[in-house]
C-alpha cells in the first residue's frame, strides 16, 4: 500500500501542490485554535463573567479547554481527507477519519458539559423560588455529581454506538441484568435514597459538625452511597446514608445558642455575708456580659454539700461555635475565680475531718 501511494505522488500531476495545500490548512486551523485558547476563550469567559446569571460564563469556562482542541480536531480531518491518495485508499481513509472524528467530537463534547455541569445547580437556584424549593452547597454538589454521571453514561453509549456496538440490545441485556441483579443492589439503593434524603431534608450539609451512634466529627462529604466525617482524631469514618437516615443524630452545628450548667463549690469557712455578697456579684457579672442571654441567668445556693457549699450557675451564651465557646467560657471561669478571691471565698475540694476524741 505504501507503495501504491509513493508511485500515486510521484507519477500525479499537482499532488506535491495539494500535500502542501493540507499543510496550509492543518497550519490554519491550528492557529485558529490558538486563537480560540489564548484569546477567544478568555475574553468571553471575562464578558459573560460581568453578567448577573452565570450560565453563560459557566459554559464558556466548561468549554474553554475542549474548544481550541475541537479546532484543531476539523483541521486534521481536513487535511488527512484531502491528501493526495488513490480513489480506494482515499475513501476508505476518508471514511475511518469521519469516525475518528466523530468519536473525538463525542468526547469533547462530554469533556465540556462536564466542565459545565455547575450549569445544572445554578439552573436550579434560578428556578428554586417558582418552584418553591431550596438549594444549598450540599444539594448543589450532589446535583453536580447526578450530571456529570449522566453525561458520562450517554456520551459512553454513543461511542459504543459509533463504534458498531449494538447499543439497544446492550440496554435491553443491561435491563435484565439489571432486575436480576436488583435484590443485591437492595442496600445500594437504599443508601442511595438514603443520600435524596439527607440532600433535601438537609438534617445536615458540607460542613456541620454530627454526632451519631458510629461516630462525631465535621462532614466532609456527601456522595450517592455514604457520607464522610472527619473526626476529632483527624481520621475519616463513612457512613452509609442508610443508616444515617435510619437512626437518630445530633447536628450541633444547627444549635443557635450553648446551654452551661454547672455547680461551684465553696468551703464552709465563709460568712453569709460572704456568700451572699458573691452571689451578687456573680449574678452581676454574667448580665453584663454581652454574649451570655441575661434572661437566662441562673446563680442559686442549692444545697449544703459533704466538703462545700454548692451554687448553681445556669446560663446560655450567644454562639453556636464550638471554639468561640470555649473562649467565652475560659472568660468566665477566669472572672469567677477573681470574684470568689475578692469576696473571701474559697474552692472546695473533697475532704475528710477526723476528730480524736481525748480520754
Amino acid at each position: 500500500m505504501l507503495e501504491r501511494i509513493k508511485d500515486y505522488f510521484l507519477t500525479t500531476d499537482g499532488a506535491l501542490p495539494r500535500l502542501v495545500f493540507c499543510l496550509l490548512i492543518f497550519a490554519v486551523f491550528y492557529i485558529v485554535s490558538r486563537l480560540v485558547r489564548f484569546k477567544i476563550m478568555p475574553w468571553l469567559m471575562e464578558v459573560t463573567s460581568k453578567r448577573e446569571k452565570k450560565g453563560f460564563y459557566i459554559l464558556a469556562k466548561g468549554f474553554s479547554k475542549p474548544a481550541p482542541v475541537a479546532v484543531w480536531s476539523l483541521g486534521i480531518f481536513f487535511a488527512c481527507v484531502l491528501l493526495p491518495l488513490p480513489l480506494d485508499i482515499a475513501t476508505v481513509f476518508a471514511s475511518f477519519m469521519s469516525k475518528v472524528l466523530r468519536v473525538t467530537m463525542i468526547c469533547l463534547l462530554a469533556w465540556g458539559l462536564i466542565g459545565s455541569s455547575d450549569l445544572g445547580p445554578v439552573l436550579f437556584h434560578d428556578m428554586r423560588g417558582k418552584l418553591d424549593l431550596e438549594m444549598d452547597n450540599t444539594a448543589a454538589n450532589f446535583l453536580n455529581k447526578l450530571l456529570k454521571g449522566t453525561i458520562l453514561v450517554f456520551a459512553v453509549l454513543m461511542l459504543l454506538q459509533e463504534l458498531g456496538f449494538p447499543v439497544g440490545s446492550l440496554i435491553t441485556s443491561l435491563g435484565v441484568v439489571g432486575l436480576t441483579l436488583s435484590l443485591a443492589a437492595k442496600d445500594y439503593a437504599n443508601n442511595f435514597f438514603g443520600g435524596a434524603v439527607v440532600i433535601f431534608e438537609k438534617p445536615f450539609s458540607i460542613g456541620d459538625w454530627i454526632a451519631c451512634a458510629d461516630g462525631e466529627g465535621e462532614v466532609e462529604d456527601i456522595t450517592f452511597r455514604s457520607t464522610r466525617i472527619r473526626q476529632m482524631n483527624d481520621s475519616v469514618l463513612v457512613i452509609p446514608n442508610s443508616t444515617l437516615v435510619g437512626n437518630a443524630l445530633t447536628n450541633y452545628s444547627k444549635i443557635n445558642r450553648r446551654l452551661t450548667k454547672f455547680t461551684l463549690g465553696i468551703t464552709y469557712n465563709v460568712s453569709r455575708q460572704q456568700l451572699e455578697s458573691l452571689l451578687t456579684d456573680i449574678r452581676a457579672m454574667l448580665a453584663q456580659r454581652e454574649d451570655v442571654f441575661e434572661d437566662t441567668v441562673k446563680v442559686q445556693l442549692t444545697g449544703f454539700g459533704a466538703s462545700s457549699i454548692d451554687i448553681l450557675l445556669q446560663y446560655y451564651v450567644k454562639v453556636s461555635a464550638l471554639a468561640d465557646y470555649l473562649k467565652i467560657q475560659e472568660e468566665i471561669n477566669l472572672d469567677l475565680m477573681d470574684l470568689v478571691a475578692k469576696n473571701g471565698c474559697s474552692f472546695a475540694f473533697p475532704s475528710t475531718s477526723v476528730y480524736i476524741e481525748k480520754k
